[in-house]
Formats: structure tokens, C-alpha cells, sequence
């Protein structure tokens, strides 16, 4: 489960600019994660609510997009989404082209883990 470790980061980013604006409250916070990540979103809701609590954090929505994978084959030179077909928490996925079936691809997007915005006051 290594949601905890990255929800606490996630929550130390976010308190830590907050204090830097001065804020008394965190209201929201928007976060974008990679399918990659193998996070999950409740899980890391979860977290979120149980470790900010004493907080100015605690109370926040947590609006948790999950961010599609992308790649480009070096073989046939496509652009686009992959698929998968078991749980990313099982195994470490091969990713390969669906077009071409390589193996020889650029991952241009779904490693992503990034706080976007934060909603304070």
C-alpha cells in the first residue's frame, strides 16, 4: 500500500503552501494521478481524511482525477492509449504496443501524480 506514503507528501506539499498563503482553511484540493501510479483514488481519499485531522486541512474535498496512459511506439510510430487487461496492484505490466505489438514504446503520459490547484481561504 504505497498510498500512505505518497498521500503524506501529498498533504505536506499541500499544507506547506498554504501556510506559505498564509490560508486558515484548505477547502479543496485537485490532484491528477496516472493510471501508471497504480493508486487508488479511495484509498487515498481515505488517507487524506484520517491524516488531516488537527489540520487546516481537515475537512477538504479531495477531487481526484485519473489521468489515461499514453505512448508512442519507436516500431510504428503510433500515438495513443494502451489497455490492460490484469489489476496494475498484481504485476508489473509489459507495456506494449496495441497496434504493433512491440514493446518498443515511449510513455508520454499515466506516471503523473501532481497537485494542480488548491482551494484556500
Amino acid at each position: 500500500m504505497h498510498e500512505i506514503s505518497i498521500a503524506g507528501a501529498i498533504i505536506d506539499s499541500v499544507l506547506d503552501a498554504a501556510r506559505r498563503n498564509n490560508a486558515i482553511k484548505v477547502k479543496e484540493v485537485f490532484i491528477e494521478i496516472g493510471e501508471l501510479t497504480a493508486l487508488n483514488p479511495k484509498q487515498l481519499k481515505f488517507i487524506f481524511e484520517t491524516i488531516t485531522v488537527g489540520t487546516i486541512a481537515e475537512g477538504a474535498t479531495y477531487n481526484i482525477k485519473v489521468m489515461k496512459s499514453l505512448i508512442h511506439c519507436r516500431k510504428c510510430a503510433y500515438n495513443g492509449p494502451i489497455e490492460f487487461y490484469e489489476r496494475l496492484h498484481f504485476f508489473l505490466p509489459v507495456i506494449k504496443c496495441p497496434q504493433c505489438d512491440e514493446p518498443e514504446v515511449d510513455i508520454v503520459a499515466g506516471r503523473e501524480c501532481c497537485v494542480n490547484k488548491i482551494n484556500i481561504r
